[in-house]
């Protein structure tokens, strides 16, 4: 429980995505029980991923966790990236993560549902957050994840595989959860929102 409020734990976005500290990105018997089959790293070191993730099924972003480093010109691959290991097979299970799971990796996790779901910015945030308590983007990057979303107001439909969870996580749950987050109830009246419950 100490090291999962520390962050160094996988927490799952939805059933097929995960985000993680550095220590469980190394850890093999982890990806292994996970059924991780492709890694993301977002970290200003070379990672050592385990050899069961095969060269191919892995991509480092090298960036610094400043405010001022340009996660934004990133985006676009990661996402890329996430959409395409998803798509490839249902099978398939990808883990992002940076050094800490907080701020760089969370930022990535965070543009890929603004780019396939119809979260905003600070909306894919607080979803993140109820998810993995610890997330906390630094705001050079929130306002980086603000200038992404913009790419995606006025394109609809988007990415369509994304918006299937085929598995926990049904598409009703998410909107329930972004309806919460956004503090509107189901008859679509606005509502002082509840304080957002910790799930690992």
């Amino acid at each position: 429980m100490a090291n999962a409020a520390l962050g160094r734990c996988a927490s799952q976005i939805t059933p097929r995505l995960y985000l993680s500290d550095y220590w469980s990105a190394r850890d093999a018997e982890k990806l292994q029980a996970l059924g991780i089959t492709h890694v993301l790293s977002v970290m200003d070191i070379v990672p050592q991923i385990p050899e069961i993730i095969p060269a191919s099924q892995r991509l480092h972003i090298s960036i610094q966790d400043v405010a001022n480093a340009d996660l934004l010109k990133h985006l676009e691959t990661t996402t890329a990236f996430i959409v395409a290991a998803l798509d490839e097979n249902l099978t398939n299970k990808v883990l992002v993560h940076c050094m800490m799971g907080i701020s760089r990796s969370a930022t990535v996790v965070c543009a890929y549902l603004v780019a396939t779901t119809e979260m905003t910015a600070a909306v894919s945030i607080s979803y993140v957050q109820e998810l993995r308590p610890v997330v906390c983007p630094n705001l050079g990057f929130r306002q980086q994840l603000e200038d992404y979303g913009t790419r995606f107001v006025k394109q609809k439909p988007r990415p369509s595989q994304i918006v299937v969870f085929p598995e926990g996580l049904k598409l009703t749950s998410i909107a329930a959860r972004i309806r919460k987050l956004k503090g509107i109830n189901s008859k679509g009246s606005i509502e002082a929102p509840n304080p957002a419950k910790a799930v690992t």
